[in-house]
């Protein structure tokens, strides 16, 4: 296509410009003159020229591509001011180094080719193009599943500069060698990949995003994992290639496992096998183990002890909150859990307690190596690193531990967002499933990693605050000494309400649920009454903020649709449900406590907005206002397109008994409301709220009571039911 849309647009310019005058050449430079033309490309001209006036001749040259509305970059040029530019700006120079000429006076351009030749010869491409490099990959440490093909790591770009060195290597008159068969390779899938994004997108756009991965997929003929895997595949070969052309972008070469992989493949003689100080070696020095070890791969050293990673290294991610294919994040995870163990008090003081640094890098590297495979890559995964650690004769306590952390690296982070962590009888599920302080220690650092380096949405303070609250509560089940919250008593309150306060908080604890006080602190309970007593509406609303997120309780008398008009109410003002905990009296009022935060930047919410949200609430129970509409036009300033088709499921916790549904979802604006009012219409009572947004999408917990009317329906169809109900 590139070739098509270079030769059909060489013809029309030649139409329009025949004949030029004497001293008149048309040059193209950039991505015209490499023959790299897109559907929606720039089209880079210079007229170059050396005649006195060349003003009419660009107009009439460049005017009719303006007209049939083609973004043209030109430029008018004398040799001198040509060379002239060359010699003050590398990106000049570098395109002039690709330059083709289209029409005019061939002599003119032999010329300027003689003088680019003279600036390159005085002016060496390699720092610059290193430094171009080192930029791309500090602005992307590891490679991204939504990479700009042209620009970004692994890109076209980091192609053009071998093509760059090529040509300056022609032009001083020195030997050069054809480019390799897999840059080739490489540039040829980049470059479909780019026609596919431009076509499907109908403008210029070089970002594999998430939205045209499906069409841009299909125009392309093949399915959306393919493309990835194609395009995965295609950026680890030129990363890979520039850094063994530029050793220079990574800052240290590693002893050990560098001399390995940077000299010959091994003899037939030599050892083939990959000792577990050569891995860890890898583990430890960041980028160049990575080349490290993917050239021992290529060699066919590790066929023998981790042939599984064939799977895994070109193996797309291609969920919304997945920031990077499956190798970068297995690399990445190791990095986090360095950082982890090195540079926090926290996590590094629980590293400590473990002992095994080892154990951490090989747990964290391993632990997503059975995707790819079909099923349950846990439990593949655990599988695959019993044979590793036996290949690599890993001492049995070790491989156990490494093993079962595979096995369950999803369980903490799973309990964490979509259970409840106040209910005693999770912790002991989740305490006897692990076993051990050692296995808890190794899954908590592990599942830290493993969310960090997923991608930003996966890892924020109030994830944070959840998992270390499970950890803590865990640990304490073996003996750990950390101090645990087991909620509070009947005798603490009524010391601290005092006797004035005695009969008021009684009647209080015999209204609410049975459960109430394990999820609630002595100054929680005294706000709750404070707010009750406050009520004069037909609601009432408290905010408190403790790190990381802010707590917001409210009141109110029972009443239909009243928990969708709080949830409206949050969603029209820009504030953003973490998890809400829902509670009525038998007196029939409502008692509902909410973790909260500013939904776009993710802080505290703004004192003027809570008014503005009480103000709501009452209004909308009150019939004097629209909350939905309210909701409506907030969402409609921002672009949200139609999504997946909702997923429901449903099961009975064991720990806890309840009906407990979970919502996988587009997210949007005001969608914790729309679920909340499917569930009451389907006559559900939901006692506990848990919300995880991802990238582009949310997976809601709900924990409803089981012997509530609604829950008495076959799970089946209630699934069917709610999911059919949601929009998509």
């Amino acid at each position: 296509m590139c070739e098509a849309l270079t030769s059909v647009l060489d013809g029309a310019i030649e139409e329009l410009v025949s004949p030029l005058p004497d001293d008149v050449a048309l040059v193209a430079v950039g991505g015209y003159g490499r023959v790299e033309l897109s559907p929606y490309s720039d089209v880079d001209l210079m007229l170059l020229h050396a005649v006195d006036d060349p003003a009419d001749l660009a107009a009439a040259l460049f005017r009719p591509l303006w007209d049939a509305k083609l973004k043209v970059g030109h430029s008018v040029r004398t040799l001198k001011e040509a060379s002239t530019a060359a010699k003050e700006r590398f990106d000049t120079h570098t395109t002039l180094l690709t330059s083709r000429l289209i029409a005019g006076d061939e002599d003119l351009f032999t010329r300027l080719m003689d003088q680019v030749a003279a600036v390159t010869r005085a002016r060496p491409l390699r720092r610059y193009l290193v430094s171009e490099e080192r930029d791309r990959r500090v602005a992307t440490p590891y490679m991204v599943m939504a990479t700009n093909v042209k620009t970004g790591r692994g890109g076209l770009r980091t192609l053009h500069g071998f093509e760059w060195e090529q040509r300056r290597e022609e032009l001083i008159g020195r030997f050069t060698t054809d480019s390799r068969p897999e840059e080739e390779q490489a540039a040829e899938t980049l470059l479909q990949v780019r026609n596919a994004l431009h076509v499907t997108a109908g403008r210029a756009h070089d970002v594999f995003s998430l939205d045209l991965r499906e069409p841009a997929a299909r125009w392309l003929g093949v399915d959306v994992f393919e493309a990835a895997q194609r395009l995965v595949s295609a950026m680890q070969t030129v990363d890979r290639l520039a850094t063994l052309r530029w050793p220079e972008v990574v800052d240290e070469r590693p002893k050990g496992i560098w001399a390995r992989m940077s000299g010959a493949p091994p003899t037939l003689g030599a050892s083939r096998s990959l000792t577990i100080e050569e891995l860890t070696s890898a583990l430890e020095t960041g980028e160049l183990g990575q080349l490290g070890f993917e050239r021992l791969w290529e060699s066919g050293m590790l066929d023998d002890v981790l042939p599984e990673w064939g799977t895994v290294r070109t193996l797309p991610q291609l969920a919304p909150f997945h920031e990077h294919p499956v190798a970068p994040h297995l690399w990445r995870t190791v990095d986090e859990m360095k950082a982890l163990i090195d540079g926090e008090e926290h996590y590094g003081s629980v590293a400590g307690e473990l002992g095994s640094r080892e154990t951490l890098l090989l747990a964290a590297f391993l632990h997503d190596i059975g995707k790819g495979h079909g099923g349950d890559h846990a439990e593949i995964g655990a599988k695959i690193a019993h044979s590793f650690c036996g290949r690599m004769d890993i001492a049995a306590d070790q491989a156990r531990l490494i093993e079962s952390a595979v096995r369950h690296h999803l369980l903490l982070a799973l309990t964490a967002t979509r259970r409840d962590l106040d209910d005693p009888a999770v912790i002991e599920e989740i305490a006897a499933t692990v076993g051990s302080l050692e296995l808890l220690q190794l899954l908590y650092l592990l599942t830290v990693a493993d969310s960090r380096a997923t991608g930003p949405t996966m890892w924020n303070d109030w994830k944070a605050t959840l998992l270390r609250t499970l950890f803590v509560r865990c640990a304490a089940r073996f003996g750990a000494d950390r101090p645990v919250a087991a909620g509070i008593t009947r005798a603490e309150l009524l010391a601290a309400a005092g006797a004035a306060r005695r009969d008021e908080l009684e009647a209080h604890l015999q209204a609410m649920p049975g459960d109430y006080l394990r999820s609630v602190s002595v100054d929680d309970v005294l706000w709750h009454l404070d707010l009750i007593s406050s009520l004069e509406g037909e609601s009432a609303v408290g905010v408190r903020t403790v790190h990381p997120v802010e707590t917001a309780v409210v009141v109110g008398r029972r009443r239909p649709g009243f928990r969708r008009h709080v949830a409206e109410a949050f969603a029209a003002n820009g504030v953003d449900v973490l998890e809400a905990r829902l509670l009525s009296r038998t007196d029939g009022l409502i008692v509902d406590s909410y973790r909260v935060r500013d939904d776009r930047t993710g802080d505290v919410v703004k004192e003027e907005r809570w008014d503005s949200l009480r103000a709501d609430i009452e209004a909308g129970l009150l019939g004097q206002l629209d909350t939905g509409s309210k909701v409506a036009a907030r969402a409609a300033a921002y672009e949200e397109s139609r999504g997946e088709e909702p997923v429901v499921r449903g099961a009975i916790d064991a720990a806890s008994g309840d009906l407990v549904l979970t919502v996988k979802c587009t997210d949007r604006i005001g969608r914790l409301a729309e679920i909340i009012t499917v569930l009451n219409d389907c006559g559900l009572d939901i006692r506990l709220a848990k919300i995880d947004s991802r990238e582009g999408e949310v997976i809601d917990t709900f924990h409803v009571a089981a012997d509530g009317p609604g829950a008495s329906d076959e799970i089946g169809a209630l699934e069917r039911r709610i999911a059919g109900a949601i929009s998509p």
